[in-house]
C-alpha cells in the first residue's frame, strides 16, 4: 500500500482526501489545529496525524520520513493579509517541504496550485494552462502561489501541479461562509450588475484529480500543469440561487454599478493598509472583480492526460453542502 502525506490535512481539500481514500492509502496528515486532527484521528483510526507547521524543517522532515509521495494542500489561502506572511507560508513553507522530501526519499509531489496566477482583471473564458501569466499578480496569495510552483518545478522530485478553480464543499471556510455573512435582510449585494460565468469545483473532484495525478505519473513528464473544474461554467446568480434555496434561506439581489463601485473599494483597500492591523476590507478589487469578469477554465489536457471526469456535479455538490451546514448548525 503507498504510504501518502497529506498536508493541510485539516482543510477542505485534505479532510475530502482522507474521507475518500483513507483505505487505499497509508495516509499520514498534517496541519496546525491539534482538535482538527484529533477528531479526524477519532473518525479515521486508521490515519496518522501530526501538528505540523510548514516553517519547521524538522518537523517536516519527520512527517515526509517514509512517505512515498505527498500531496500538498496546506496554504495561506485569502483574499487579504500581509505579503510576508503569504510569502512565509505559500512560498517558504514550500521550499521547506521540497527540502524535507528531498532528504527524506519521497519521490512524488502533488502541489495544490491556483488559477488565480490567471487573473488580469478582465473577461477570460477556457484559460488554458500554456496560457502567460499576468506580469503583476491580481494579489499576494496568487504572487506567492506562483512563486511556489516555481520552486516546485525548479525541485529535484517527481511533481504534478494542478490548479483546482472554486473549491467549495463541507468543511469550506472560505466561499461559501463569505456570502452568508454578506446576506442582510434577506439582500445580497452584488458589486456588478454582470452575469459572469465561472467555474466552481466540488471538493470530492479535486481530491480524485490529486489520486489520479499520482496514478498516473509513469506515464507523464515530471512537472505538469492541469487545469481542474467542475467543467460546468455557470453564472453567479445560478450558482447564488440555488445554495440559498437549499439553505432554505431566500434571497433577492442587489446590484451596483462596478465602475463606480470600484475606486471606492480600492480607496478602502488603501486605508485598511495605512491601519495598524490593517484590516480586511468587506470586499477587495479582487473579491469584486471575480463577481465582475467571466473567468472559465479549459480542463482538456487534465480530461486526456489523467482521466480526469467530475463525479459530482454542480448541483449536487451544492445540495451536499447544504446539507452539511444544516447538520453543522442544527
Amino acid at each position: 500500500m503507498k504510504r501518502l502525506l497529506i498536508t493541510g490535512g485539516t482543510g477542505m481539500l485534505g479532510h475530502a482526501l482522507i474521507r475518500l481514500y483513507h483505505a487505499d492509502y497509508q495516509i499520514r496528515f498534517s496541519g496546525r489545529n491539534r482538535d482538527k486532527i484529533a477528531a479526524i484521528q477519532t473518525s479515521y483510526p486508521d490515519v496518522e496525524g501530526l501538528a505540523v507547521d510548514l516553517g519547521d524543517p524538522a518537523a517536516l522532515r519527520q512527517a515526509c520520513a517514509g512517505m512515498d509521495a505527498v500531496i500538498h494542500c496546506a496554504a495561506l489561502s485569502s483574499p487579504w493579509g500581509k505579503a510576508e506572511a503569504f510569502h512565509q507560508h505559500n512560498v517558504i513553507g514550500t521550499q521547506n517541504l521540497i527540502d524535507a522530501m528531498e532528504a527524506t526519499g519521497a519521490a512524488h509531489l502533488v502541489h495544490i496550485s491556483t488559477p488565480s496566477v490567471y487573473f488580469a482583471f478582465r473577461d477570460e473564458q477556457q484559460i488554458p494552462e500554456s496560457q502567460t501569466l499576468p506580469t503583476h499578480f491580481c494579489n499576494e496569495y496568487a504572487k506567492t502561489k506562483a512563486e511556489a510552483e516555481s520552486r516546485v518545478k525548479a525541485s529535484t522530485l517527481t511533481t504534478t501541479l494542478l490548479r483546482p478553480r472554486g473549491i467549495f464543499g463541507p468543511e469550506d471556510t472560505a466561499i461559501v461562509p463569505r456570502l452568508l455573512r454578506a446576506r442582510r435582510n434577506g439582500v445580497l449585494t452584488l458589486p456588478s450588475s454582470r452575469q459572469p460565468l465561472m467555474d466552481l469545483t466540488y471538493v470530492d473532484n479535486v481530491a480524485d484529480a490529486a489520486i489520479l495525478a499520482l496514478n498516473t505519473i509513469a506515464q507523464r513528464q515530471s512537472g505538469e500543469i492541469y487545469n481542474i473544474t467542475n467543467g460546468e461554467p455557470c453564472t453567479l446568480e445560478y450558482v447564488l440561487g440555488e445554495l440559498f434555496a437549499q439553505l432554505n434561506q431566500p434571497v433577492q439581489f442587489r446590484h451596483l454599478n462596478y465602475a463606480v463601485v470600484r475606486p471606492l473599494i480600492a480607496a478602502i483597500e488603501t486605508v485598511c493598509r495605512c491601519l495598524p492591523h490593517q484590516p480586511e476590507p468587506v470586499l477587495t478589487r479582487y473579491s469584486a472583480a471575480l463577481l465582475n469578469y467571466h473567468q472559465t477554465l479549459d480542463i482538456r489536457r487534465a480530461q486526456t492526460e489523467l482521466g480526469y471526469a467530475p463525479h459530482v456535479s454542480i448541483n449536487e455538490g451544492i445540495q451536499r453542502y447544504a446539507q452539511w451546514h444544516l447538520s453543522q448548525n442544527a
